[in-house]
Protein backbone atom coordinates (compact mmCIF):
# COMPACT_ATOMS: atom_id res chain seq x y z
CA UNK A 1 0.00 0.00 0.00
CA UNK A 2 1.36 3.69 -0.50
CA UNK A 3 0.72 6.39 1.73
CA UNK A 4 0.38 9.81 0.68
CA UNK A 5 2.11 12.70 2.31
CA UNK A 6 0.39 16.54 1.77
CA UNK A 7 1.45 20.15 2.62
CA UNK A 8 0.45 23.62 1.25
CA UNK A 9 4.30 23.78 1.06
CA UNK A 10 5.48 20.93 -1.38
CA UNK A 11 4.28 18.49 -3.84
CA UNK A 12 2.79 15.25 -2.54
CA UNK A 13 5.45 12.32 -1.39
CA UNK A 14 3.75 9.00 -1.82
CA UNK A 15 5.90 6.75 0.19
CA UNK A 16 5.50 2.53 0.50
CA UNK A 17 3.69 1.37 3.30
CA UNK A 18 6.87 -0.45 5.27
CA UNK A 19 9.12 2.86 4.21
CA UNK A 20 6.06 5.40 5.66
CA UNK A 21 6.34 3.23 9.30
CA UNK A 22 9.60 3.25 9.55
CA UNK A 23 9.95 6.61 9.28
CA UNK A 24 6.49 7.35 11.77
CA UNK A 25 7.40 4.75 14.30
CA UNK A 26 10.20 7.08 16.61
CA UNK A 27 6.75 9.23 16.70
CA UNK A 28 4.74 6.72 17.73
CA UNK A 29 2.70 7.71 14.62
CA UNK A 30 0.25 5.40 12.72
CA UNK A 31 0.65 5.31 8.50
CA UNK A 32 -3.79 5.06 8.79
CA UNK A 33 -3.47 8.63 9.02
CA UNK A 34 -2.34 11.51 10.99
CA UNK A 35 -0.62 14.77 10.72
CA UNK A 36 3.05 16.65 12.40
CA UNK A 37 2.08 20.23 13.50
CA UNK A 38 4.44 23.11 12.98
CA UNK A 39 5.88 22.96 16.45
CA UNK A 40 6.62 19.50 15.57
CA UNK A 41 8.04 19.15 12.49
CA UNK A 42 12.07 20.47 14.55
CA UNK A 43 12.30 17.85 16.05
CA UNK A 44 11.05 15.24 13.58
CA UNK A 45 13.42 16.70 10.81
CA UNK A 46 16.42 16.19 13.42
CA UNK A 47 14.99 12.60 14.07
CA UNK A 48 14.70 11.62 10.28
CA UNK A 49 18.05 13.50 9.60
CA UNK A 50 19.78 11.17 12.06
CA UNK A 51 18.37 8.14 10.94
CA UNK A 52 19.59 9.06 7.03
CA UNK A 53 23.01 9.40 8.54
CA UNK A 54 22.50 6.48 10.50
CA UNK A 55 21.25 4.46 7.04
CA UNK A 56 23.68 5.48 5.15
CA UNK A 57 26.57 3.96 7.60
CA UNK A 58 24.47 0.77 7.40
CA UNK A 59 24.08 0.32 3.93
CA UNK A 60 27.91 1.00 3.52
CA UNK A 61 29.17 -1.44 6.03
CA UNK A 62 26.46 -3.83 4.62
CA UNK A 63 27.67 -3.16 1.11
CA UNK A 64 31.06 -3.94 2.04
CA UNK A 65 30.06 -7.53 3.89
CA UNK A 66 28.16 -8.49 1.00
CA UNK A 67 31.06 -7.56 -1.78
CA UNK A 68 33.62 -9.22 0.38
CA UNK A 69 30.98 -12.37 0.81
CA UNK A 70 29.98 -12.37 -3.25
CA UNK A 71 34.08 -12.41 -4.14
CA UNK A 72 35.56 -14.45 -2.45
CA UNK A 73 34.77 -18.36 -1.51
CA UNK A 74 36.32 -20.58 1.54
CA UNK A 75 39.48 -20.80 -0.92
CA UNK A 76 39.85 -17.14 -1.42
CA UNK A 77 39.11 -17.99 -4.85
CA UNK A 78 37.32 -14.46 -6.47
CA UNK A 79 33.96 -14.61 -7.82
CA UNK A 80 32.38 -11.58 -9.59
CA UNK A 81 28.48 -12.30 -9.62
CA UNK A 82 25.87 -9.17 -10.87
CA UNK A 83 25.14 -7.55 -7.63
CA UNK A 84 21.89 -5.81 -7.46
CA UNK A 85 22.10 -2.42 -6.60
CA UNK A 86 19.55 -1.27 -3.04
CA UNK A 87 18.21 1.48 -2.00
CA UNK A 88 18.84 2.46 1.07
CA UNK A 89 16.28 4.43 3.68
CA UNK A 90 18.09 7.41 3.27
CA UNK A 91 17.20 7.76 -0.04
CA UNK A 92 13.59 7.21 0.69
CA UNK A 93 13.30 9.74 3.30
CA UNK A 94 14.43 12.21 1.36
CA UNK A 95 11.60 13.64 -0.74
CA UNK A 96 9.94 13.42 2.96
CA UNK A 97 12.50 15.33 4.30
CA UNK A 98 12.65 17.82 1.56
CA UNK A 99 8.80 18.01 2.37
CA UNK A 100 8.91 18.79 5.96
CA UNK A 101 12.17 21.65 5.30
CA UNK A 102 9.45 23.29 2.99
CA UNK A 103 6.71 22.78 5.55
CA UNK A 104 8.81 24.00 8.59
CA UNK A 105 10.00 27.27 6.47
CA UNK A 106 6.57 28.10 5.22
CA UNK A 107 4.52 26.77 8.90
CA UNK A 108 2.36 24.54 7.31
CA UNK A 109 1.37 21.04 8.49
CA UNK A 110 2.37 17.79 6.89
CA UNK A 111 -0.37 15.17 6.98
CA UNK A 112 -0.54 11.32 5.70
CA UNK A 113 -3.10 8.94 4.67
CA UNK A 114 -3.68 5.82 2.50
Amino acid sequence: MLVKFKSKAAADVLMLDRHAQKALAPFGKSTANGYFSVGELDNVIGVLEATTVESRHHAATQALTQDVALHHDAEGVKHFPQVQEAVDFATHLFPLLEMMRAARRTDSVVTWNF
